[in-house]
């Protein structure tokens, strides 16, 4: 029913909201990743995690209106929904950096010397635009693109082909279903009178008043004559079957645009169960590659090359996508712990925060390994 008072192009809007659900699933998940940033400490003189300017401006603050998630989300959103974005890095009185989504630009034609941008506007939610008259290149920008012509040549063929299918299924349900009506009236036709003017009304006013309130949708009262018989001559024919056939069409939309975009069913329609691996699927086929795209943009944008090869490097924590309970998996952290995890290791997994003592940094192994030698196992 919603399709059928949703929007007029109805197709459009049957695959416009099963992929605008596809893609806010996706950026959902991303968006609440924490980003890592593996830097060298000066003092130990190794590649470790560090929580330094850099970390917070991609998780909490890349600019002065939105927070590091909402960033991730628009950033996420724009690259699935249009297939390409553009991330500005700015500065401001302090050096600190600012990042900011672009809203719209344009680029150059270049291939083998990169991409300028031009014609630059940022936009906040209350619809306030700048324009930046600044050119910008891959030293001050990140450009993301997952353009894939085939596939949107056949999107597009797929949902021509669903609009006629989507159609011709609303024509024959409204036409199965819209009440018709017949008018019964004696061959000597009284005149009927208007109440408030007491002038004669023609029958042709009459039917349509009548007509207006039978049909319209707000609620009305008809008045009728009693020389009139009115009947609704299909009342009783509700076509169950057209309904029937217009979801099974809806229901194809939303599972070839789940299979366009690697979300299992399970995951798309919300129906997931416990034993479902539909999360794994999800995330490996569906969410995986996409970070791969992003983590290489901030590595080349925010990192470099020269501190890219000496160890640095950005990372999303894609261990935190599901949610853990911690009862539940007891077993797991007691595994864990023998395989000779720490125990702030551990607490990192869960989203649990660092424990400030000497003993959550120790590592215990348990097990009894050992080392293998001319394949005899020594004491270990």
């Amino acid at each position: 029913m919603e399709v059928l008072l949703g929007a007029k192009n109805k197709s459009e809007y049957i695959y416009t909201l099963a992929e605008a659900h596809a893609i806010d699933l996706i950026a959902k998940t991303i968006a609440k990743c924490e980003i890592q940033v593996f830097a060298l400490n000066r003092e130990t003189k190794k590649i470790e995690e560090s929580k330094n300017d850099l970390y917070w401006t991609l998780n909490i603050q890349p600019n002065l209106y939105e927070s590091g998630t909402k960033f991730i989300y628009k950033l996420v959103t724009k690259l699935l929904s249009e297939k390409k974005a553009l991330v500005i890095i700015n500065q401001d009185y302090k050096n600190d950096l600012l990042l900011y989504v672009a809203d719209d630009f344009d680029m150059n034609d270049s291939i083998l010397y990169g991409k300028i941008f031009t014609n630059i506007k940022i936009a906040d939610d209350d619809g306030n635009i700048i324009p930046l008259r600044k050119k910008y290149n891959s030293e001050n920008a990140m450009y993301f693109s997952i353009k894939n012509t085939k596939l949107d040549l056949a999107s597009s063929s797929f949902k021509d082909n669903m609009s006629k299918l989507v159609n011709s299924a609303v024509k024959g349900f409204l036409k199965t279903n819209n009440p018709k009506w017949r008018l019964k009236f004696p061959g000597t036709q009284p005149k009927i009178f208007d109440e408030k003017t007491k002038k004669p009304v023609s029958y042709d006013d009459y039917k349509q008043k009548m007509t207006e309130g039978l049909i319209g949708d707000d609620e009305a009262i008809v008045l009728l004559s009693d020389a009139f018989d009115i009947t609704n001559l299909n009342k009783d024919n509700f076509d169950s079957k057209a309904v029937s056939s217009l979801e099974s069409i809806i229901k194809q939309v939303g599972d070839t645009v789940s299979r366009d975009w690697n979300i299992p069913l399970d995951i798309f329609y919300g129906s997931k169960t416990e034993k479902s691996t539909g999360t794994n699927d999800f995330i490996t086929f569906g969410v995986d590659p996409h970070f791969k795209i992003l983590e290489d943009g901030f590595n080349l944008g925010l990192v470099g090359k020269r501190d890219f090869l000496k160890g640095e490097y950005i990372s999303f924590n894609k261990f935190n996508i599901c949610h853990k309970d911690i009862l539940e998996s007891a077993n797991g952290i007691d595994k864990l712990t023998a395989d000779g995890f720490s125990r702030n290791e551990i607490n990192k997994l869960l989203g649990l925060p660092r424990i400030d003592e000497p003993w959550a940094d120790e590592h215990n192994l348990t097990k009894n390994y050992g080392k293998v030698k001319g394949g005899v196992k020594e004491d270990g």
